[in-house]
């Protein structure tokens, strides 16, 4: 806050901070700076300026169940893959459609390409396996059988191929092919939780203790990146947190992490053998399924939404954000094998996926909770100022000043017209106040021309109120 004599002055800006720090436990959170987000819904913030997060727009094609994975990457031109509840599926930036019904398979896993194959992980009701494709004709449901009915998490490095399978890590060599399901034995009551190759290892996250609801303790471990020993290089003790996801980002190994005794999940990184926590928020555990790379963030998934986690730029904050609607309630799977974000959810017996297009209407903001009291005095508001990029037809936003602990409510002011960028409003309609918000809703705004949010300059000054 700017004081000067009887006036004062907030200004809200640099919103790529996103989510305030305690914004996960208090939507009326005062800690953060003038950018911080206490509850934001479908916002896109990571590139300092603050508009509507991306619509959906569905892909092209029948789907009858859940899709469980999408591949990250393309195998050809405008082609990648899916595994879903019993069968494959051949995706491009636009359509989807099954090319194969899996035997027995009652989820799938994961995929993986290698030399010239798609190797595909699934579960039946009483054991794991792995299939073959040769990205022609041909499949080989039971190319591998006898695997734990687990996640399957896998990666690869060149001709191999390191996976998952339950209390072990399978190994996989394509030029000797050579498969070892049982690489390595982390012990009973451990499961593998995901897999990545980052600078030379394995990266091998598990999670030990009773499943479910109950508290675990989750370690990860390096492993030589030849996956030739039976032995591991080295290990970091998460400690009593189950693991959700590994990612690396510009060989940086990110962790998402959760401790039961505590509302939602945490994203750090492993720095040595210590996990160095960076953001928090509320929500389920996102898991090796639910991850991928949106400009230079980890895009992830949490219950039905998306979120963003990192900078875009090593000049901004690294941010935590909900930047777009995961489609149905259940959101399961999401991928960038195109550079466009598809997501995939469920909700009963409907089942989804799209990729992101447009710009969503059903997106809130609000900002953090800003002191006005004064000793015996409060904040009248005399005026707000919006400075915006340049709108196109139908862009619009609706502001209101929430006061006091959110109790009172400003009239609502739209921010709109065609080709403005400053936008002025003096009528507030609230009495001198303890403490104000800034709530932003685009309900009434366009699916095609966003009202993106630059700066909000509150101006007012202080009377007298016992």
């Amino acid at each position: 806050m700017a004081i000067k004599d009887n006036n004062w002055t907030i200004e809200l800006s640099n919103f790529s901070a996103g989510y305030s720090p305690l914004a996960f436990s208090d939507s009326l959170t005062e800690k953060g700076g003038s950018g911080h987000a206490s509850a934001m819904k479908n916002c896109y913030v990571i590139e300092d300026y603050l508009t509507q997060g991306s619509a959906l727009s569905n892909l092209t094609g029948t789907l009858t169940e859940s899709i469980q994975y999408i591949m990250d990457k393309a195998v050809s031109d405008d082609v990648s893959y899916a595994i879903g509840t019993s069968k494959l599926f051949q995706i491009s930036s636009t359509t989807i459609s099954a090319i194969h019904t899996i035997t027995s398979c009652t989820e799938g896993e994961s995929i993986q390409v290698l030399k010239g194959y798609l190797y595909y992980f699934y579960n039946t009701a009483s054991e794991g396996r792995i299939g073959k494709y040769d990205l022609a004709s041909s499949f080989t449901d039971s190319s591998a059988t006898g695997l734990q009915v687990a996640p399957h998490p896998s990666d690869k490095k060149e001709d191999i191929m390191v996976f998952g399978n339950g209390r072990y890590a399978g190994v996989y060599l394509a030029n000797s092919d050579t498969l070892d399901v049982e690489k390595l034995d982390f012990g009973d009551d451990v499961e593998v939780a995901d897999v990545i190759y980052n600078a030379g290892y394995w990266y091998i996250a598990v999670n030990s203790g009773v499943s479910g609801t109950n508290r675990n303790e989750g370690q990860i471990y390096l492993y030589d990146g030849s996956a030739l020993s039976n032995l591991l290089e080295d290990e970091s003790g998460v400690g009593m947190f189950r693991i959700g996801f590994l990612y690396r980002i510009n060989g940086i190994v990110y962790v998402a992490y959760q401790d039961l005794s505590s509302t939602g999940f945490i994203i750090g990184y492993l720095n040595n053998k210590a996990i160095m926590p960076l953001v928090r928020y509320t929500g389920d555990l996102p898991t090796f399924a639910q991850k991928t790379l949106f400009k230079n963030t980890i895009l992830f998934l949490s219950g039905g939404s998306a979120y963003s986690a990192g900078a875009i730029v090593g000049e901004l904050p690294f941010q935590l954000s909900q930047i777009f609607d995961g489609g149905y309630s259940t959101a399961t799977a999401i991928s960038a094998p195109f550079g466009t974000p598809i997501v995939a959810s469920t909700e009963g017996s409907s089942y989804r996926i799209a990729k992101t297009s447009g710009y969503d209407v059903n997106c809130t903001w609000n900002s953090i909770v800003f002191p006005l009291s004064n000793g015996k005095y409060k904040g009248m508001i005399d005026d707000i100022i919006v400075i915006t990029k340049t709108l196109g037809e139908d862009a619009s936003c609706s502001l209101t000043i929430l006061g006091d602990q959110a109790t009172l409510t400003s009239t609502a002011k739209t921010i709109t017209g065609t080709d403005k960028r400053r936008h002025y409003f003096n009528t507030i309609g609230l009495v001198p106040l303890e403490d104000m918000q800034v709530a932003l809703d685009w309900a009434g705004g366009s699916a095609s021309n966003a009202c993106a949010i630059r700066r909000i300059i509150i101006n007012g000054h202080w009377v007298e109120s016992i």
